[in-house]
């Protein structure tokens, strides 16, 4: 699947399909495919931005898409694709409408040189894209705002809700059978910016990790504060559940992970010593090992019982990102310089993909463990775990 200007990847099982799907971008497109034929399903257009985070609904038929101002015309919007739904390409064809109107006045007074230098037909559909954007957001369709960052899930584990921020410091939870937006995490709210914001394994809370130094806990039924959680002593980044859905991590500026419990607050562990900020933080299938991933170039391992250290890996990358562990418990990760890792405790053993170099646009695995996914420069690569 070789594409021009492919910029970021994500997998996910798709429950309509026998085989797994693959949604890059290339530019501001989206592109569907299908992992066994390779053949392209759909393509999806609707951002003015840089499209910057992709994610499959879990058990369900939506694609959730969030773009980042891209230049000073366009704007952070997240929105929602059916699957199942045709999407009609709008701008295209009202543009090539528009163009073809418009022609027998304008040779009135341009040559036919002119109409064609002038890329009529791309600037009205910008026009159109930006309209039509405006459209889906009163209609329920898009949202003003961005998905939530650092290798956050926005959606829920069961896919019934969906995260977004309407702005910097706030967090909201969108119901996804009406698609309409439920409440907003505003009461004693954060003061800074929100970094990553998820929902817990079993879907009764809400955390939310913010440059203000703290990780704050809220109900998912009444949208209201259950704890502030302190302890870092810089801006608080990346955070992760343990998959049982008692522990949350976040990793901060000030070079250490934290781990709190949920049902009190209790912090539990500070860990690391790391060389810079932590941004990217996995636990193990079992919930008995955390993986985090730092700037500086360092993987460690930490047991989450004891707190004990127990993988040190230093890449001599700029930082380390995508760390994630399978559903089989191999962990593998990314770093900025072009590399993707992987590593299999039981075995002991260490992997690299690419040398130092490669643009890596994102990097995956699928829900099942059995493949592993990553944009590299204009290609998609997968690779079968085993």
């Amino acid at each position: 699947m070789g594409n021009n200007k492919l910029n970021y990847a994500k997998v996910a099982e798709y429950p309509v399909s026998d085989n797994t799907l693959v949604a890059t971008v290339v530019e501001r497109e989206i592109r569907v495919h299908d992992v066994g034929s390779a053949r392209l399903l759909r393509t999806l257009r609707g951002h003015t931005g840089f499209i910057s985070a992709l994610e499959f609904q879990p058990g369900g038929s939506k694609l959730v898409s969030g773009s980042t101002v891209f230049g000073c015309s366009s704007e952070q919007a997240v929105r929602v694709w059916d699957l199942d739904a045709s999407e009609p390409n709008i701008s295209i064809d009202a543009a090539k409408a528009a163009v073809t109107g418009a022609s027998p006045i304008l040779l009135q007074h341009w040559s036919a040189e002119d109409i064609e230098s002038a890329n009529l037909q791309e600037n009205i559909a910008e026009v159109i894209l930006k309209t039509q954007m405006k459209v889906d957001v009163r209609n329920g369709r898009a949202f003003f705002g961005e998905l939530p960052h650092f290798e956050a899930r926005a959606f829920g584990r069961d896919g019934s809700s969906l995260l977004y921020l309407p702005h910097r410091q706030t967090v909201a939870l969108v119901d996804m059978d009406t698609v309409t937006e439920r409440f907003r995490l505003t009461d004693n709210g954060h003061t800074d910016a929100v970094m990553w914001a998820e929902t817990s394994p079993n879907g009764t809370v809400v955390a939310t990790s913010s440059w203000d130094k703290t990780v704050r806990i809220w109900s998912m039924e009444s949208g209201k504060l259950v704890h502030i959680l302190r302890g870092a002593r810089g801006q608080s980044w990346a955070g992760a559940f343990s998959p049982n859905g008692e522990l949350v991590a976040a990793g901060a500026g000030d070079g250490m992970v934290r781990i709190w419990r949920i049902d009190t607050g209790e912090l539990l562990h500070t860990l690391g010593d790391f060389r810079g900020w932590v941004r990217s933080l996995s636990f193990s299938p079992d919930s008995r090992h955390l993986a985090a991933g730092a700037s500086g170039g360092t993987l460690k391992i930490f047991n989450v019982e004891s707190g004990e250290q127990e993988l040190h890996w230093p890449t001599f990358s700029r930082e380390l990102l995508n760390v994630q562990y399978t559903f089989g418990g191999d962990l593998f990760f990314s770093s900025t310089d072009g590399g993707v890792f992987g590593y299999r405790a039981s075995q002991d053993s260490k992997w690299k993909f690419f040398e130092p170099g490669s643009h890596i646009g994102g990097v995956t695995t699928s829900a099942d463990g059995s493949k592993l996914t990553a944009a590299v420069g204009r290609s998609v690569h997968i690779w079968k775990i085993e």
